[in-house]
């Protein structure tokens, strides 16, 4: 048996083991071949951070992303410093999940973002584009997180179902009328289409869930992924 046949037969023989091992557990057979189909399967990005494919950049390998995350007037106490903790899962996901698609992304560190608003006090008065330009970014996604909140209304804070309405701003740096390129709006919800006992878990943990699972939410937008990536299930 040459090499190439025999490394068909070790896949064969890879496959149908795990199959024979799903059975023998008890799962259904829908659910197994749903599983391998869901593995492969990718959801494309709605707006993926590419370059003009005739523009100057299109040559380059790498794209460098910056978050401008900003939240509404008006937000309660628990969401104090939700603005810059976005931006830090935001950094630390979209690399992650770019990697996981065979793309190269760098994310401008919110702390280089801290450093250029304290050196810049007037940061607020430059375009969105410019303050990516300063930053050496090629995309500036801004972030406007509105309506936040952790638990149902009325029920004195004893059941938490989290809600945001966000905004997203995506930036080309060297595009023309301000850099604008696009927009949407994201309806966020946590857990999606359930709700929670607050006694089940604090405030801040559940917090950080709310949070992680919206970082990963807008990262969907801009990278292509697999069927099952999403909400964490069971958190």
């Amino acid at each position: 048996m040459n090499r190439t046949k025999t490394r068909k037969w070790a896949v064969r023989v890879a496959v149908w083991g795990t199959l024979v091992a799903l059975f023998a557990i008890g799962c259904n057979p829908l659910n197994v071949a749903a599983y391998f189909l869901a593995r492969e399967e990718k959801v494309p990005a709605r707006y993926p951070l590419e370059f003009d494919k005739e523009g100057p950049k299109k040559d380059k390998e790498e794209v460098a992303v910056a978050f401008l995350t900003q939240k509404a007037p008006g937000a309660g106490r628990e969401f104090a410093t939700a603005d810059r903790d976005l931006a830090e899962k935001l950094a630390k996901r979209l690399p992650e999940m770019a990697k996981e698609s065979k793309k190269k992304i760098r994310v401008i560190s919110p702390t280089q973002m801290d450093k250029f608003k304290i050196a810049n006090p007037r940061w607020k008065e430059l375009g969105t584009a410019e303050i990516g330009q300063k930053l050496g970014a090629d995309f500036v996604l801004e972030v406007w997180m509105d309506k936040m909140r952790l638990y149902q209304p009325g029920s004195q804070n004893n059941i938490y179902e989290g809600r945001a309405e966000v905004t997203v701003r995506i930036y080309d740096v060297d595009g023309p009328e301000g850099g604008l390129k696009d927009r949407y709006m994201h309806p966020f919800a946590y857990p999606p289409g359930i709700v929670r006992d607050a006694s089940v878990m604090p405030e801040s943990q559940f917090k950080m869930y709310f949070l992680d699972n919206l970082a990963t939410e807008i990262c969907r937008y801009h990278i292509d992924t697999k069927a099952s990536t999403g909400i964490a299930e069971g958190r």
